[in-house]
């Protein structure tokens, strides 16, 4: 235990460590910043709002262009259908915005299923001249307002997230997997190298074994990730809720799955995502722990061990998104699953079209990376200590 402590202080007393976490917390404090000054522009009354205004100006166009036209020819009749169509369109988003101002939701959300229907009909209808993107966004929408329109929770912002958990998720999908896994090998690299002078491991002059010394080492790393990650979520939740509210558990998250090869999409309850999300950052925490330890036994020095660290985390990483032939082999390499939310969505597998992207996957790959590193680190010791024999 007082090797443990000891290890500890070293790392919390290096000034580097509280400054590159104060810079962190800063930037996601910007970031929930600008969500929060974005965010009344993406509620659903205003892009209701939004679109009726739109389609009052088509109508004031078409209303104009009628003017020109002969009574009685078949322009005049589709000119004064369109402008029927259009019309219906606005009334709709008008009653939409009311009912999500009086919160209404059950109303808000029965409404906006019932035009995405119509938008996903219209698509079918002209399916030849339409991008598969847009009609995807059309399904996903219409699945969307279908799990509201049956649970009629309160609106969360979902392009520009400012409630608690909407946040959470948002961090942890877009920002920290990168940023705080930089942070992370940093701090890891104080830690890990800190007892090797011009290449000397002092620690052998300690009293302890090397098994004692190896799961010192280890718990001391995920004392310090695992706390100041679970300091840093913490800290960014509390400031979410007090400017705009914890949000709803239940409320729907976009998922996505492979079934017969087929990617198919569906929304489930955000709650249902957070145990397997933290499941697989411990285990990714742990896996960069182990990584680092092995680099800092091989090198036993800061600026090598940081410098492949970061090329083998998030440098593979970069090569996954550039390389598309890597994305094949993506399931088999821990590093992908660092990104703990795309990869209990799916999204990860989607993104790379690997139907074996996923949550099983994902403890089986990083528990398997652990094991074969503690195993190469024991014999990188084992020959090291033998060649000084």
């Amino acid at each position: 235990m007082a090797y443990l402590l000891f290890q500890l202080k070293k790392v919390v007393k290096n000034k580097l460590t509280p400054i590159c976490l104060s810079i962190l917390i800063l930037i996601l404090g910007f970031i929930l910043f600008l969500n929060l000054r974005t965010a009344p522009q993406f509620t659903l009354q205003a892009g209701a709002q939004k679109e009726g205004t739109y389609y009052q100006t088509e109508i004031a166009k078409l209303k104009q262009n009628l003017k020109q036209q002969k009574k009685n020819s078949d322009l005049y009749q589709e000119t004064e259908q369109d402008i029927n169509s259009n019309q219906k369109i606005a009334n709709q988003d008008y009653q939409i915005q009311k009912a999500a101002q009086a919160a209404k939701w059950q109303l808000a959300y029965t409404l906006m299923w019932q035009k995405k229907q119509h938008e996903k009909k219209h698509l079918e209808n002209i399916a030849d001249q339409v991008d598969p993107a847009q009609v995807t966004e059309t399904n996903n929408k219409l699945k969307f307002f279908a799990y509201l329109k049956d649970k009629p929770l309160a609106y969360e912002n979902q392009d520009m997230p400012v409630t608690g958990i909407q946040f959470w998720l948002h961090l942890n999908q877009q920002y920290l997997p990168y940023l705080f896994t930089l942070v992370a090998l940093f701090i890891l690299t104080l830690l890990l190298t800190e007892p090797y002078h011009q290449k000397l491991d002092l620690t052998r002059l300690n009293p302890i074994s090397k098994w004692r010394q190896a799961l010192t080492e280890i718990s001391a790393g995920l004392i310090l990730l695992g706390g100041s990650f679970l300091v840093i979520n913490l800290l960014m939740i509390i400031a979410a809720t007090i400017f705009a509210g914890a949000g709803n558990l239940a409320f729907p998250y976009l998922t996505y799955k492979f079934v017969n090869g087929r990617m198919m999409t569906n929304f489930v309850a955000s709650d249902n995502l957070i145990l397997p999300i933290i499941a697989l950052q411990l285990l990714g925490l742990l896996f960069l722990i182990v990584l680092v330890r092995f680099l800092a036994i091989i090198f036993r020095a800061q600026l090598p061990t940081l410098l492949l660290a970061l090329l083998l985390v998030l440098g593979v990483n970069v090569a996954v998104i550039a390389v598309p032939m890597l994305r094949k082999v993506s399931a088999w390499l821990p590093v992908t699953y660092l990104n703990a939310v795309d990869t209990v969505s799916g999204k990860l597998g989607m993104l790379y079209q690997n139907p074996q992207l996923n949550f099983s996957a994902g403890i089986i790959v990083l528990l398997g990376s652990i094991v074969i590193i503690l195993v190469l680190t024991v014999i990188v010791e084992y020959t090291y200590q033998n060649s000084k024999a």
